[in-house]
């Protein structure tokens, strides 16, 4: 049997037929990819209706948050983002509800763009540092809060505050696809779509257990030794300030890990940061803890302060700025502040960056150029 040789000038339209159809096929596939993610994206972002169950409407709207986020970094509104949890605003209506961030940009003329919650943390704030990192109109600075509270185990792994959706929808934001893309979705074989993106934003949940009961041995101890004296109100707020800030911080401690990452990935896109630890009640915890709370909370700012001062990140500590009057919802032992003690917070940011800004503009000593 002979085989006929097919002249090479022959055989092009027919290779270029079967290349078109597999370029035409793969454009397709991706343009369904991207429908899917806008679908998946907008879905996540959308108010359910009255039927919906509590945690679904709070996952629309803090997912609704990080959209509106990300479409001002496109649209390059955001010069300055501030990071913080619910002590960024006022507690009730008897005085005004300016916010700090609003205080901070009348005192500084900067145009301030807040992103804050009930509970947010540094789980949050890193994957919208991804965000930015990525964005192509980048922020100048970055202010993000670090509230002692964060760092209990009955905060960082209670379902309402680890802000699993949320997270997720970040990372989901932060890598849209792209036609690299094509090929994993493919081999993948997930051909449903929110099945696919589920994946590409799934993280692996590490156990801490064994090392939150090292962390946590001084607490327990506390708690199971309360004073006699107390009124039941009292050995109420006493267990708050106890199970909110007696955890001890080490170099271990994941939401330190948290803090760090999101210092990296802004400090690698340019984006100058300024972190400080929120201000708590010392005088109430010393008086129904005694000098062990105020002593834990100078040791676990110091471990985050030199810990994001070795990552190239600078940290105020106002955890002592504010004395016992300027907190509100005090049977919680939490760091809501009144109107005056957010204006005292705003005013130490802003001598903080009035400091920094005068810092940078300093003429360099006579002779430094030539060493």
């Amino acid at each position: 049997m002979r085989l006929v040789r097919i002249p090479s000038w022959r055989a092009f339209p027919v290779v270029l037929a079967i290349v078109l159809i597999v370029v035409v096929f793969a454009w397709q596939e991706y343009m369904g990819l991207r429908r899917s993610y806008k679908e998946i994206v907008a879905a996540g972002a959308t108010m359910p209706d009255a039927a919906a169950q509590q945690n679904v409407f709070l996952d629309a709207y803090h997912n609704a948050v990080a959209l509106e986020f990300r479409d001002a970094l496109r649209r390059g509104g955001v010069s300055v983002f501030y990071c913080n949890d619910s002590v960024m605003g006022g507690q009730g209506d008897a005085e005004p509800r300016d916010t700090i961030a609003e205080m901070l940009a009348r005192l500084t003329g900067l145009d301030i763009y807040p992103v804050s919650g009930a509970g947010y943390t540094a789980v949050l704030f890193r994957e919208y540092a991804a965000l930015v990192a990525k964005a192509q109109n980048k922020p100048r600075l970055a202010i993000i809060s670090i509230n002692l509270r964060g760092f209990s185990d009955d905060w960082l792994f209670t379902p309402r505050w680890e802000y699993a959706v949320t997270t997720a929808y970040l990372r989901l934001l932060a890598d849209p696809p792209s036609p690299a893309d094509l090929p994993s979705w493919i081999v993948s074989g997930q051909w449903d779509p929110a099945a696919y993106w589920q994946r590409r934003t799934a993280r692996p949940d590490p156990s801490y257990d064994a090392l939150f009961e090292k962390l946590n041995a001084g607490r327990e101890a506390l708690l199971a030794a309360p004073p006699p004296s107390l009124s039941p109100e009292e050995l109420d707020r006493r267990r708050h300030f106890i199970e909110n800030y007696m955890t001890h911080v080490t170099p271990e401690h994941p939401m330190l890990g948290y803090l760090l990452d999101t210092a990296r990935r802004l400090e690698r896109a340019g984006v100058t940061v300024l972190f400080y630890l929120t201000p708590i009640d010392i005088e109430g915890g010393r008086r129904l803890v005694g000098e062990a709370l105020p002593a834990n909370v100078a040791a676990n700012g110091r471990v985050i302060v030199e810990a994001l001062a070795r990552a190239g990140a600078s940290c105020l500590d106002l955890t002592t700025l504010l004395p016992e009057e300027r907190f509100v919802d005090r049977e919680y032992a939490c760091e809501h502040l009144d109107l005056a003690g957010r204006r005292r917070v705003a005013e130490a940011l802003a001598g903080a960056l009035q400091s920094r800004d005068a810092a940078a503009t300093r003429p360099a000593p006579r002779g430094a150029a030539a060493k």
